[in-house]
């Protein structure tokens, strides 16, 4: 037996409204945590930074990642991905900051290793990143945004 039940247009209105509300908090959430990530950027950071009235500025980039990958039997090698930082070194110059020094340092965060099989000798693979570290110098001719101050 099906049994149906009649919705009045007062609580279609107020679950209609409910749901609304819902998209509301769920927009305003992503765009608090969309405001955060900003603000924790490099972009957001250099924003702030020539707010503050700092002089220089320094940041760090990952450029490149290194995974350790070991094969059972037949040896060890890694796999890489790179990363382009021109992107995040443009929007900080156009935030008034002028690229002073840059410098590369590779960060070992682990190694693998096996013993090779049928031969003496171990097959070791090196995990890690390398990361380039900016200094920045106050330029605010350089400043494409209207100044917040």
């Amino acid at each position: 037996m099906t049994v149906l039940f009649k919705v009045s247009g007062e609580e279609k209105a107020r679950a209609e409204a409910w749901e609304k509300e819902q998209e509301q908090r769920r927009l305003a959430k992503e765009a608090e945590k969309e405001r955060r990530e900003f603000h924790e950027s490099p972009v957001g950071q250099a924003q702030q930074a020539f707010a503050n009235g700092d002089l220089v500025f320094q940041t760090s980039v990952d450029v490149m990642s290194q995974q350790a990958i070991i094969l059972a039997m037949t040896g060890g090698t890694t796999a890489q991905r790179t990363h382009d930082p021109s992107q995040v070194l443009n929007a900080v110059c156009r935030e008034g900051w002028d690229l002073l020094t840059a410098s590369f340092t590779f960060v070992e965060q682990g190694q693998e290793s096996r013993d090779k099989f049928l031969s003496t000798g171990q097959n070791v693979s090196v995990k890690g990143k390398t990361v380039g570290y900016y200094v920045f110098k106050r330029e605010p001719s350089l400043r494409l945004q209207p100044s917040d101050e």
